[in-house]
C-alpha cells in the first residue's frame, strides 16, 4: 500500500511561520545577508514593504520526512484484519496478541528471520541429531533431538517453530511451539522493481520483474521460463526437484517474479524464487505495454539494396512487412520454421534468413538455447511444400505446444510455396493457426495468395525468375539485422545466381562477392552434392563451412574436394546414359531430347535425375539453340528448355484436365519444372507432353 499521507513519496510538504516577517507578510527591512539568496522579484517586494521571503503570505514551506511511513513511502495494513497501521509492521496492536505464525516465501533469506518469532515450517528429514525443518526453499533449521523427543512427526508434516538462535555459520536453531488455531501470515521480501534490460546491473541481487511468459521448457533439473517485458527477453530458472515448477503458470500468462539475478558465462538469467499470476487490469496493462514496444522494436530499417534494381524497389514494401513479421516473431518467442528447396539457391536463401534471425535472437534473448527452439531451418526435397514435409512440421509443432507451451509457428517457404501444388500442405498448417510466408521466384499461381500472410515474388511486380530466392532472402535478412552481417551475407546472392544460372541485371551481385565465378560454381556444386547425401537433414555446420562462414583455408579445400567428387559423379553418369537418350527435331524446329533415366542411371547416386537432366541439357543446347530436354522415369518427367516459350505450370493444368486419371501434379518455373504421374499412364503423359511441345511456335 502507498502511504496516504505522502502519496508514496516518503516526504511531505510542511508550512511554517515565515521567520523574516514573523508571519505578518509585511516588513520594513530584511537581513542584508539574504541579498545573495533573493531574486530580483523578491527584492522588489521588499522595497514595497512586502516580505519577499514568503511573498506576503506570512508562511514558508519545506520538505520533511513523512512521519507516517518514516520515509519509506509505504503504508502497512494489518495482515490479519486489514486495518491500516503506521510504519512497516505486519499486525495491528490487537491482532498481534492473537495466536499467529509467519510463513516465509522463497524471497526471504536468513537476514529476514527474527528471534523468538513463530514460523510455519515443513519437516524436511528426520535424523538422529533431530528434525530438519524447511522454512522455505532457501532456509532450513534443526530442532534438536531432545526438543523433538516427544513429537510424532514425519516428512512433509507442517510444524510451528520458533527461532531460538542463528549461529555464525548460518545454522538455524529451532524450538517447537505448541499452538492451536493460529493465523498464518505470509511474508515476502520487497525487492527493487526493474526491467529486463537492467538485469546486468543487479547481478547477485534480489529483484522483482513483471512480464509475460512466452515459453516453458522442462529439463531433468529446473523448469526454464522465457520472460518478456517491454525492454527485452530473459531466462528464468525455477528448481522443483525435477518436477514442473509453477504448474499453474502457462504460456502467455502475465506474471510477477521475485528472483536473484545470476550470471552464467556471458548470459544473464533469473533464479526464480517466487512467481505469481497477474490478472485483470494489471495483466492487461502489462500486455498492452509489451505489444506497443514490440511493435516499435519490430520495425525494420531499410538501408538500401546491395544493387540498384527497379524490381527490388517494387518489392520493398512487401519485403519490409516480411522482415517486421519475423522480427516480431522473435520478440514474441514465436518459433519460425524455414522450409527451403535443397538446391544451391534454396540453401543460400534459407541460410541468409537463419543467420539474421539467430543473430537477432542472440542479441535480444538471454537464453543461449533460444536459437535452437525459435529458429529451425529444414530442407524440402521437392520443389514445393509437399504433404510429407508439412506432416513432420505440424506434428513437431503440436508436440512442442503440448510439452513446452510453444506458440504455433510462422512458416517461411523459400524457393517454393508459390504454386498450386503447395496449397494442400499450406491449408493443413493454417488450420492450426500458423502463418505462412512465401519467398520464391517460381511463376506464382494466384490461388495460393488466399492462404499466405505475405508473398514475395518478382513475377508479381513485373520481374522474372532471375531474381533468385537467395537474392530476395538476403535482402530481407539485411532488413532483419542491424547491418553487422552484410559482410557475411553478401556472397549468398551471387552463389544462388550461379547455382540457378540466373542472368541479367542481377549479375551485379557477382561483382560484390569475395569469390570468382568459377569458385562460386564449385561452391554451388559442392552444396548440392553434400545436400544430396544429407537427405532431409539441414546439415547446418557443414553447409556454413561450404558457404565460407568458417575458416577460408579449410573452406577452399572442402569445396575443391566436394566439387571434384560431384564432377566425377556427373561425368560417370553422363557416360552411362550414352545411348539412353534420343534427339528429335520437331517440325517447329525445336529439338526434343528424351532421356530414359529409369534404365540408364544408377539409383540413389549423385547427381539426382533433375541435376543429370540439366547437365545433359546444358551440353546439348550449345548445338541446338531451341531445345527441350525431358528426363523421364517410371512416374516422373523433368523438363529443361532453352530458346522456347514454355509455360510448364500451364501445361500441368492442361494435362490434368486431359488425363484426369493419370494422377498428374507438378510445376516449377515457366521453362524449368517437373511432372509426376502414375506409372501406368506414363506413355500417355509423355505423348501428350511431346505433342504440346511440337505445337509451340
Amino acid at each position: 500500500m502507498k502511504c496516504g499521507n505522502c502519496d508514496g513519496k516518503g516526504i511531505v510538504e510542511v508550512e511554517y511561520k515565515c521567520p523574516v516577517c514573523d508571519g505578518k507578510g509585511k516588513t520594513k527591512g530584511f537581513d542584508p545577508k539574504l541579498t545573495e539568496e533573493l531574486t530580483g522579484e523578491q527584492l522588489q517586494l521588499f522595497l514595497k514593504g512586502v516580505c519577499g521571503a514568503c511573498g506576503g503570505t506570512g508562511v514558508q514551506k519545506r520538505m520533511e520526512i513523512c512521519n507516517t511511513c518514516k520515509g519509506s513511502g509505504k503504508a502497512s495494513k494489518c495482515k490479519m484484519c486489514g486495518v491500516p497501521i503506521k510504519g512497516e509492521f505486519d499486525l495491528c496492536h490487537k491482532c498481534s496478541k492473537k495466536p499467529h505464525a509467519y510463513l516465509l516465501r522463497n524471497s526471504c533469506g536468513i537476514e529476514d528471520l527474527k528471534l523468538n518469532r513463530n514460523y510455519v515450517g515443513f519437516v524436511d528429514s528426520i535424523a538422529e541429531i533431530g528434525i530438519f525443518v524447511s522454512l522455505n526453499k532457501r532456509l532450513r533449521g534443526l530442532i534438536p533431538r531432545k526438543s523433538a523427543s516427544n513429537m510424532d512427526l514425519k516428512e512433509g508434516d507442517e510444524v510451528v517453530v520458533r527461532i531460538h538462535g542463528i549461529r555464525g555459520s548460518g545454522e538455524i536453531d529451532l524450538q517447537p511451539v505448541k499452538i492451536d488455531d493460529y493465523a498464518v501470515i505470509e511474508v515476502s521480501k520487497s525487492a527493487p522493481k526493474i526491467k529486463i534490460e537492467e538485469l546486468s546491473s543487479f547481478t547477485g541481487k534480489l529483484v522483482e520483474l513483471t512480464g509475460i511468459i512466452t515459453h516453458i521448457r522442462m529439463t531433468g533439473g529446473p523448469t526454464i521460463f522465457t520472460i518478456l517485458d517491454e525492454t527485452g527477453v530473459c531466462k528464468g530458472v525455477a528448481f522443483e526437484g525435477g518436477e514442473r515448477a509453477y504448474p499453474e503458470i502457462d504460456v502467455d500468462t502475465a506474471v510477477k517474479i521475485s528472483g536473484i539475478v545470476r550470471r552464467r558465462g556471458t548470459n544473464i538469467e533469473v533464479e526464480i524464487l517466487e512467481m505469481e499470476r497477474l490478472l485483470g487490469e494489471e495483466a492487461s496493462e502489462i500486455s498492452k505495454k509489451i505489444q506497443e514496444e514490440i511493435e516499435i522494436r519490430s520495425t525494420p530499417i531499410h538501408r538500401g539494396f546491395l544493387i540498384e534494381s527497379d524490381v527490388l524497389e517494387k518489392l520493398k514494401d512487401e519485403m519490409l512487412l516480411v522482415a517486421k513479421e519475423l522480427r516480431k516473431a522473435v520478440f514474441n518467442s514465436r518459433p519460425i520454421i524455414i522450409r527451403h528447396h535443397w538446391d544451391a539457391d534454396g540453401i543460400c536463401g534459407g541460410v541468409a534468413l537463419e543467420t539474421a534471425l539467430i543473430d537477432l535472437v542472440e542479441k535480444t534473448v538471454s537464453d543461449p538455447d533460444a536459437k535452437y527452439f525459435l529458429v529451425k531451418r529444414k530442407v524440402s526435397r521437392a520443389p514445393f511444400y509437399e504433404l510429407e514435409d508439412v506432416v513432420k512440421d505440424l506434428d513437431d509443432s503440436l508436440e512442442d505446444m503440448e510439452r513446452h507451451g510453444d506458440k504455433i509457428p510462422v512458416i517461411v517457404l523459400v524457393d517454393n510455396g508459390s504454386g498450386y501444388e503447395d496449397i494442400p500442405a499450406i491449408r493443413q498448417f493454417i488450420t492450426f493457426g500458423a502463418d505462412i510466408i512465401t519467398i520464391d521466384h517460381h511463376f506464382p499461381d494466384d490461388e495460393v495468395d488466399r492462404y499466405l500472410l505475405h508473398h514475395v515474388n518478382p513475377y508479381k511486380v513485373g520481374g522474372d525468375s532471375n531474381y533468385t530466392s537467395g537474392i530476395l532472402c538476403t535482402e530481407i535478412a539485411r532488413m532483419i539485422s542491424d547491418g553487422e552481417l552484410d559482410r557475411e551475407l553478401k556472397n549468398l546472392p551471387a552463389i544462388s545466381i550461379v547455382g540457378d544460372r540466373a542472368e541479367g541485371e542481377v549479375e551485379k551481385y557477382l561483382e560484390l562477392s569475395d569469390f570468382s565465378v568459377d569458385e562460386m560454381k564449385d561452391i554451388a556444386l559442392a552444396l548440392e552434392y553434400e545436400a544430396f547425401y544429407l537427405r532431409f537433414r539441414d546439415g547446418n555446420q557443414i553447409v556454413r563451412e561450404i558457404l565460407g562462414f568458417g575458416r577460408i583455408d579449410r573452406q577452399k579445400k572442402l569445396v575443391s574436394m566436394l566439387a571434384n567428387y560431384a564432377k566425377n559423379s556427373i561425368e560417370e553418369q553422363l557416360k552411362s546414359i550414352e545411348g539412353g537418350y534420343k534427339v528429335q527435331k520437331l517440325p517447329n524446329r525445336i529439338h526434343l531430347v528424351a532421356l530414359d533415366i529409369e534404365n540408364y542411371t544408377k539409383r540413389f547416386t549423385f547427381p539426382p535425375p533433375g541435376k543429370l537432366t540439366g547437365e545433359l541439357h546444358d551440353r546439348l543446347k550449345k548445338e541446338c539453340p531451341r531445345i527441350v530436354t525431358i528426363g523421364y522415369g517410371p512416374d516422373f518427367a523433368i523438363i529443361r528448355s532453352e530458346g522456347v516459350s514454355l509455360d510448364i505450370p500451364g501445361m500441368v493444368r492442361e494435362l490434368q484436365n486431359e488425363l484426369p486419371n493419370a494422377g498428374i501434379e507438378g510445376g516449377g518455373h515457366l521453362v524449368v519444372g517437373s511432372i509426376k504421374f502414375i506409372p501406368a499412364r506414363r506413355k500417355d503423359v509423355l505423348a501428350r507432353l511431346a505433342s504440346k511441345i511440337s505445337s509451340l511456335t
